[in-house]
């Protein structure tokens, strides 16, 4: 995946962009969590942004 690629969830057909992926780091020392960001088409996130967060093995690229 590359940025600007469209991409869709797999469990549903929500469809999106593609913006990067994104590192959270570990306060208490553990592992770094790194996630895909993308901008929903057609929903918002839970705090009402278009962009959300989602773990990248739940995309798929549209070709």
């Amino acid at each position: 995946m590359k940025p600007g690629d469209m991409v869709k969830a797999k469990r549903s057909n929500t469809y999106g962009t593609f913006i990067g992926m994104r590192t959270f780091p570990n306060a208490t020392g553990g592992d770094d969590y790194t996630c895909a960001e993308v901008m929903w088409f057609n929903k918002n996130a839970p705090n009402g942004d278009r962009i959300s967060t989602i773990q990248a093995d739940l995309l798929e690229v549209v070709k």
